[in-house]
């Protein structure tokens, strides 16, 4: 019986981790310093917004992991020394393996900003991430503005939010109009028009210069590159896209380049090492001439796939 490890609990590990139970008797360990349980990732939005609480979020019962003899490890993996098959986790604990799925994610990108890496500053993807919103903006009187940096789904979803609680909003776009590379240019302004509706200051070809502090290490306003104006503001959301979370990698020999270098069945420069979702990276173009390809776009058929090459059908 083999021992699959899986790194990251969002929903590519996850599937892998029940098709793998579904075909196997392997032994199977989820390793995650985020939540004890998988959660809906999309759902974060509703939770802060009241529509929802974050017990909701939950797909499945806390005893569907032991009914399906997957077991939950809640740390961090430090390193992976892959000539070994074993894992270094927070606290010093090695875990070894006889195969590796890597399903880490994603983390919102940082560009250097000056700034970016105070109290008050983040991006929304992960639930400490939602936990520290209710820290820095539970409501207006403790955050009278917050400034939204990025024009993806993330930052129209952190806008909504803020708005909610009748929070401020000054959102930076770094485009003439919202989503105007991807949109026809009369929708894209329909959507500037909707944004500057709800009451949201909406700065297109706009740049952040860099995010300054407070005494205590808290960001207290934001400045702008073009104009150098400065807007003062109690949060600031980083949403300008995301890369993949691969950081801890960086020393093992598993071959890297934005991502993890797979080939068309998951697999890693590695011997019995996989990874998939947003921290893959496939080594070349998939097109659709055969069936298969057709499934390289979403974690959930990702997890499929590679549970599929581990177990052999």
């Amino acid at each position: 019986m083999k021992h699959i490890v899986i790194i990251g609990n969002g929903i590519a590990g996850i599937t892998a981790a029940r098709h793998i139970r579904k075909n196997s008797n392997h032994r199977i360990t989820i390793i995650s310093a985020e939540t004890d349980y998988f959660f809906s990732r999309t759902a974060l939005m509703y939770v802060y917004m009241g529509h929802m609480k974050f017990e909701h979020t939950q797909p499945y019962e806390n005893w569907f992991w032991k009914k399906n003899r997957i077991e939950l490890k809640k740390a961090f993996v430090e390193n992976v020394k892959t000539d070994e098959k074993t894992l270094k986790l927070s606290g010093g604990e090695i875990m070894s393996y006889d195969s590796l799925i890597i399903a880490t994610g994603s983390k919102p990108n940082k560009f250097g900003w000056p700034g970016q890496d105070l109290k008050g500053v983040q991006g929304l993807y992960s639930k400490q991430d939602l936990d520290n919103l209710e820290v820095y903006a539970p409501n207006k009187d403790l955050c009278k503005r917050a400034v939204i940096v990025g024009g993806g789904l993330i930052g129209i979803e952190l806008a909504e939010m803020f708005r909610s609680r009748d929070i401020s909003v000054t959102f930076l776009v770094r485009e003439t109009s919202f989503w105007g590379g991807v949109l026809p240019k009369g929708e894209s302004e329909m959507i500037n028009q909707h944004i500057t509706e709800h009451h949201i200051d909406l700065r297109l070809s706009t740049n952040l210069k860099e995010i300054i502090s407070d005494d205590n290490g808290k960001a207290k306003a934001v400045v702008i590159a073009e104009t150098d104006e400065v807007i003062p503001c109690d949060f600031v959301g980083l949403t300008a896209g995301v890369s993949p979370n691969i950081d801890f990698l960086k020393s093992s020999n598993i071959e890297l380049n934005r991502g993890i270098l797979v080939n068309r069945f998951l697999e890693t420069s590695t011997a019995d090492v996989y990874a998939i979702g947003d921290c893959a990276e496939q080594r070349e173009a998939i097109g659709h001439r055969r069936p298969i390809e057709a499934v390289w776009y979403t974690g959930r058929m990702m997890g499929e796939v590679v549970a599929q090459t581990i177990c052999g059908n």
